[in-house]
């Protein structure tokens, strides 16, 4: 599978969102769940258990792709579950979306924008200006979704993309 490294600048505006909460580390198996259940009969499943992406969710935590950012990672609450979830790191030193999950019934319902523009504001409030994401190119619905949000590919490689960022 081919993967496109996207970016966006970031802006502080005066939205404000609700209904969302800071990620919560005793919230990781409800949100496993959510990912099993987003990402199956996907061209990004990866696992084929919510175990398996409870390990996948604990190493993001750990550090897998940067540090884990916390403080800028939301979760979307519904009674008795989660509807939807972002993760972001600091990967090589920029801010990285590393996942974003939506669980079936609420995609296409802004679950995903209003998460990721959280995030979005969280980073801004640090004092980050760029926030960067990998998507599979053929997921066209999530590709589709993060040019609407004002994101733009910038290449497949991140030492050259990194390496035209410094520039």
């Amino acid at each position: 599978m081919r993967r496109v490294i996207m970016c966006k600048d970031i802006v502080f505006t005066e939205k404000l969102l609700t209904g969302l909460h800071p990620f919560d580390v005793r919230s990781t198996s409800t949100i496993a769940t959510l990912f099993h259940e987003g990402f199956k009969d996907t061209i990004d499943a990866e696992y084929n258990s919510a175990n398996a992406y409870l390990d996948e969710i604990q190493a993001v935590i750990d550090g897998r792709y940067g540090q884990f950012l916390p403080s800028c990672s939301y979760y979307s609450k519904t009674p008795g579950s989660v509807s939807g979830v972002t993760m972001v790191t600091l990967f090589r030193s920029v801010p990285l979306l590393a996942y974003v999950v939506t669980a079936p019934e609420w995609q296409g319902k802004g679950v995903a924008t209003a998460l990721i523009q959280s995030s979005e504001q969280a980073l801004v409030r640090q004092g980050y200006k760029k926030l960067y994401l990998v998507v599979t190119k053929q997921n066209f619905r999530a590709s589709s979704l993060y040019r609407t949000l004002g994101f733009r590919e910038v290449g497949e490689n991140w030492d050259l993309v990194l390496r035209r960022e410094k520039q």
